[in-house]
């Protein structure tokens, strides 16, 4: 009995958690497009857990009604994929595919309303198992190539890259794992695991998405999703073996514009800022970081930032300039990149290459 208790009050705090979140995404103006498709899955989540109360009357918990909405339960596995596809491939969701996608949860649904036909439960568990596991994979392969094309395109990556999408996947695997045995074993404590998952799951997406700005990326989910570009963006590239005639003289203009210009201490240069400073396109400036220098437009740029301003900075101000100070005048938006990059190019942290050169 404690355990249905504490599942009781599990299924509240849910309830007010999802209709919170949910509202004050929802009420907020401005809102991205992402925050308004997470708000709406909130509300529907918000919904579910409601159902949920109302079954605490036993005059509504009939068998029929209990086993029909688990199959609205399940249609929670769809809205959390819309919300992870438009994440790596911004305005590919659209209420046509919405549509397409909700379909099998719909027929699966309406069978099981017509026929009250028990054996119809496994073959919608598996169904969703295996929908999962697509969703999952896509979602692996879509970010890989999200975040390429991040660090091919942008100087930074805080509020724009979705690596925080592994933790999220994995408490959705315990989330679903958790509703899937709770439906077929009804136990308080089980429950209880289901709907603090729940809370976690949600609760990290939220953290992160509160300033998540979603970078326009075309044809993400087209193609060969185990390649690391688009189709498209592979076909574009125009940096060739025949252009190797033209890259001393095309290194050497990069460096002069670097060099006079400084564009590497704007916290928020991209590869197209540079590819207008020196007068060629984006595509061909990001090929040839990645085809002749074997690097991305964000590691060049970061490490051209400690290079030129960082190590400097660090050595003619040892006291009077902390790390933050000096991050931010070397280019980076984040202390925490700033960290992880001067590491990568030096093998020390700022403090210890400090140090290192006092002694």
């Amino acid at each position: 009995m404690e355990g249905f208790n504490v599942s009781y009050f599990m299924n509240g705090a849910a309830f007010m958690f999802f209709g919170y979140a949910s509202f004050r995404l929802l009420t907020n103006k401005p809102r991205s497009r992402i925050q308004s498709i997470l708000g709406m899955i909130l509300a529907f989540w918000a919904l579910l857990e409601f159902k949920d109360i109302l079954l605490y009357f036993p005059s509504l918990k009939t068998e029929r009604l209990v086993n029909s909405l688990l199959f609205v339960d399940g249609w929670a596995v769809a809205a959390c994929s819309f919300y992870l596809l438009e994440l790596i491939a911004p305005r590919w969701l659209n209420w046509r595919r919405v549509a397409v996608l909700f379909s099998p949860y719909i027929a699966f649904t309406i069978v099981y309303l017509c026929t009250f036909y028990s054996p119809v439960f496994p073959f919608y568990f598996g169904f969703i198992l295996v929908y999962s596991l697509v969703i999952v994979l896509i979602v692996t392969f879509g970010a890989r190539r999200y975040q390429r094309y991040i660090r091919n395109n942008y100087s930074y990556s805080e509020h724009i890259d979705v690596a925080w999408l592994k933790k999220a996947t994995l408490i959705l695997a315990i989330c679903l794992m958790t509703w899937i045995y709770t439906s077929m074993h009804i136990t308080g404590w089980g429950d209880a695991i289901y709907y603090l998952s729940s809370i976690v799951l949600w609760f990290v997406i939220i953290y992160y998405s509160a300033y998540q700005i979603t970078v326009p990326m075309p044809n993400n989910l087209s193609g060969n999703l185990l390649a690391t570009a688009p189709q498209e963006e592979n076909e574009n590239d125009c940096y060739t073996e025949q252009d190797n005639g033209f890259s001393h003289a095309f290194k050497e203009e990069l460096q002069k514009v670097m060099e006079e210009q400084q564009l590497y201490l704007n916290p928020k240069l991209t590869v197209g800022d540079v590819a207008n400073a020196i007068g060629t396109n984006r595509t061909y400036l990001s090929s040839y970081f990645n085809h002749q220098l074997n690097t991305t437009f964000y590691d060049y740029i970061n490490n051209l930032r400690i290079e030129k301003a960082s190590k400097k900075l660090l050595s003619v101000y040892p006291y009077t300039m902390n790390i933050d100070e000096i991050a931010e005048c070397s280019g980076f938006n984040s202390t925490s990149t700033f960290r992880r990059a001067f590491l990568k190019n030096t093998g020390m942290t700022p403090l210890q290459y400090r140090k290192s050169i006092q002694e």
